[in-house]
């Protein structure tokens, strides 16, 4: 979580104004709990709006309480004026800031005060009331654009995951289609002898495929079907002449440090064969084949 884009984000203003609903609430006081900075944060903001809303307390304006005592003297006095037994004087209406009292009424003064303030310092709290809805809106705004930011964060991390995962995918399929490629070239190769070599008495199951490129000598070995060998054990390819010599045609890599299927092509060249066989030896290889560990053999 980024801690400067989410002190930007107005949520903090929102839950100090009392705006998000509970559940994004306990995520705030999560984050306060969680972050310092979010919680000073947070405290400065609330901070900053009791000092914004005591600016636009209604306070009542100069000399408002002594010029309504006045009034009220004169229009006491005025009446004292009126004889007794003369007729009542029609009723008089005396101008008190927008408020009309009549003679005779009886006044409260803290009823008048009261209005009066509210009069005067009416403009004020719409002033102020006006700046609240404001900053609700403008946190708002803040706070949905900061869950689309990181929405729209969420799906280009996924589609990058995506593409990457294409990408390797493409890899694989690209691999299998090259190394296909290969094995159909020299499946397909005129030059290439095809010598399928079957499994002997000790490994009646066994079968093994040997391509050899009478061009340029080279020998690819495919295997079907091979037991694993034992610690310390190796299969080894013979190419045996015509007048029946076998010849090292190379050590096969052992099966669990072979990097790909297919054909392997070994290391040695033939110049000329009869049969091919592989028979299982120390590791490393013999110079001359034991017949006993004879798995698999074939024809040219």
């Amino acid at each position: 979580m980024n801690v400067d884009q989410y002190i930007s984000s107005g949520v903090l203003e929102l839950y100090a104004l009392h705006s998000l609903p509970p559940e994004e609430m306990r995520k705030v006081e999560d984050m306060v709990a969680q972050h310092p900075r979010i919680k000073d944060e947070l405290e400065a903001i609330k901070e900053g709006l009791i000092k914004y809303a005591e600016s636009y307390a209604p306070q009542p304006s100069e000399g408002l309480y002594d010029k309504i005592i006045n009034s009220i003297h004169e229009f006491s006095r005025a009446d004292e004026k009126v004889p007794l037994k003369a007729a009542m004087p029609q009723p008089q209406v005396i101008q008190l800031n927008t408020e009309k009292i009549t003679s005779g009424q009886t006044v409260d003064l803290d009823e008048v005060i009261e209005k009066q303030t509210i009069k005067i310092n009416r403009r004020p709290w719409f002033a102020a009331a006006a700046a609240v809805i404001l900053l609700i809106v403008s946190a708002s705004v803040n706070y949905y654009q900061y869950n689309q930011n990181n929405e729209i964060q969420s799906q280009l991390v996924a589609l990058q995951q995506d593409k990457a995962a294409m990408a390797s995918n493409n890899t694989v399929l690209q691999t299998k289609f090259d190394q296909t490629s290969s094995e159909l070239k020299l499946y397909t190769d005129p030059h290439n002898k095809m010598v399928m070599m079957k499994g002997m008495p000790v490994s009646p199951a066994s079968e093994v495929m040997v391509m050899w490129d009478t061009k340029n000598n080279d020998v690819y070995v495919d295997v079907h079907r091979l037991p694993t060998p034992p610690e310390g054990m190796q299969y080894q390819l013979w190419a045996i002449d015509k007048n029946g010599k076998p010849v090292d045609a190379g050590l096969l890599t052992p099966f669990k440090e072979r990097r790909a299927t297919g054909p392997e092509q070994m290391n040695k060249k033939i110049m000329g064969a009869v049969a091919f066989a592989i028979t299982l030896e120390q590791k490393g290889g013999v110079a001359s084949p034991t017949i006993e560990r004879m798995y698999v053999k074939g024809g040219v």
